[in-house]
């Protein structure tokens, strides 16, 4: 299964967990291809999930932030 479709599924998910604001931040990445996220619960989740994808994930030189890319 392509990678685009894994995160449509996490998507699903995090929609029916009521998780709205993670689930907007997958729409942005399936979109633009890059998303960047803060220090957040919400960011946290997304980037998880990004290891598991085996997405590409960088962070600012402070660890403030990360930028994931599809």
């Amino acid at each position: 299964m392509s990678k685009k479709v894994r995160l449509m599924f996490a998507y699903h998910d995090f929609l029916r967990g009521g998780k709205y604001f993670a689930a907007r931040k997958i729409l942005n990445l399936l979109s633009n291809k890059k998303i960047s996220l803060g220090l957040d619960d919400d960011s946290w989740e997304v980037e998880q999930l990004a290891y598991e994808l085996d997405l590409k994930v960088s962070y600012s030189r402070n660890y403030s932030g990360a930028n994931v890319y599809l």
